[in-house]
């Protein structure tokens, strides 16, 4: 079989690798404590789903290009702590250019899969060699966010079907693959809501047929995003399905991609990030990803009121955690939070106000008697009954 791109012939080839390991791996023998650790990958690898994701492409490269070097003659029985200590401070793991603490994280999160797998067999680890390792900490840093502002000086770059594209995630919030992903008979238009389901996988090229999180979510849509979704679906014929590849075929597509390019081919995020970085440099702004466009859509309801189980909810996320990292400090967010601290609000001075003018010899803001205040009073034509 050819294909288009060398990512998903990268892809296609880790599957069939992983299918060949898990036709030639022993059947129900439980492996001894002297097992090599790549032996014990190659078992382990087997029975490890991802769903149609591309985190199976991402652990694969891991494995081969930090893991296998470094532990896979090693046998399991003879993995310590201080070697695995010496590993992450001084060794391959060592925070570098190019090897930042979340990369670290990342990588030994894959190693540690691996032992804890062998823990659940007595026969093999009693205990893991890697408990007490401390790996580096991750710095949180604010993450760019595309302002309502940088869009609009943006879209004047963009071609039609991009613009589209990227005003109805900064509307909607979407990850780019949804976005790329989105079928017709998923918008109802006339209510307002979006059904959030088939995703486009973009390192494989497949559509699968739910989210990141594995659950379809309801999102509200705002009028500017009903109004792009039905201008890109206008006139179109919706009911031979959208002719791209499914990971599932045992159900047949119906509805067309609501965002397609001008040439009629499915959008990429890749691609949506290309024509936003030239465009971002021909408006002089900062560059933005399209990530960065779901995290402008989280900003912007934050900034609006929703609150956060909310935003967790439409974007998808599991964890309030996971929805704070897409909510950026913004002025408007400072403005809230300052105000919410102030105990006495300012007062403004009315000129001619009640009050104001006070009994002869009175020095300014000294207090008055009861008698003073009730003549004004009277004066207002208020009663002092």
């Amino acid at each position: 079989m050819r294909y288009k791109k060398p990512t998903a012939a990268k892809a296609a080839a880790n599957e069939m690798e992983v299918e060949a390991r898990r036709q030639a791996a022993p059947s129900e023998v439980a492996p001894a404590a002297t097992i090599p650790w790549g032996d014990w990958w190659d078992q382990l690898v087997t029975k490890r789903e991802f769903s149609d994701t591309d985190t199976a492409t991402t652990e694969s490269y891991i494995v081969e290009r930090f893991l296998r070097p470094k532990w896979g003659h090693v046998p399991l029985n003879e993995i310590s702590y201080e070697l695995a200590e010496e590993w992450v401070e001084s060794g391959e793991l060592k925070v570098r250019k190019g090897m930042s603490p979340a990369y670290v994280h990342r990588i030994y999160s894959v190693f540690n899969v691996s032992i804890k797998a062998a823990m659940k067999k007595p026969a093999i680890l009693k205990a893991s060699p890697l408990a007490g390792i401390e790996l580096p900490k991750r710095l949180k840093r604010p993450k760019p966010y595309l302002s309502v502002r940088s869009n609009e000086a943006m879209a004047k770059h963009l071609r039609d079907d991009y613009r589209d594209a990227i005003e109805f995630q900064l509307e909607t919030g979407l990850r780019p693959g949804e976005v790329c992903g989105l079928h017709s008979d998923r918008l109802d238009l006339d209510r307002g809501w979006m059904l959030v389901a088939e995703t486009f996988v973009k390192r494989r090229g497949v559509i699968r047929p739910f989210p990141k999180d594995g659950d379809v979510r309801s999102v509200p849509l705002t009028d500017k995003a009903i109004k792009i979704a039905s201008r890109r679906i206008e006139g179109r014929d919706e009911s031979h399905g959208c002719g791209f590849e499914h990971t599932d075929e045992s159900v047949p597509c119906s509805g067309v991609l609501v965002f397609l390019t001008d040439r009629g081919r499915i959008m990429h995020p890749d691609t949506m990030g290309y024509h936003m970085k030239n465009a971002a440099k021909k408006a002089k702004v900062a560059r933005r990803s399209p990530y960065a466009v779901r995290r402008g859509w989280a900003t912007r309801a934050a900034e609006g009121g929703l609150d956060a189980f909310q935003i967790a909810e439409i974007l998808g996320h599991e964890t309030l955690d996971q929805a704070q990292e897409y909510v950026q400090q913004t002025p408007m967010a400072r403005m809230k939070l300052t105000s919410a601290l102030t105990r006495y609000p300012a007062l403004t001075v009315i000129p001619g106000g009640l009050g104001q003018a006070g009994p002869a010899g009175a020095e300014d803001g000294a207090p008055r008697d009861s008698q003073a205040i009730a003549a004004d009073h009277t004066a207002a034509g208020g009663n002092t009954a």
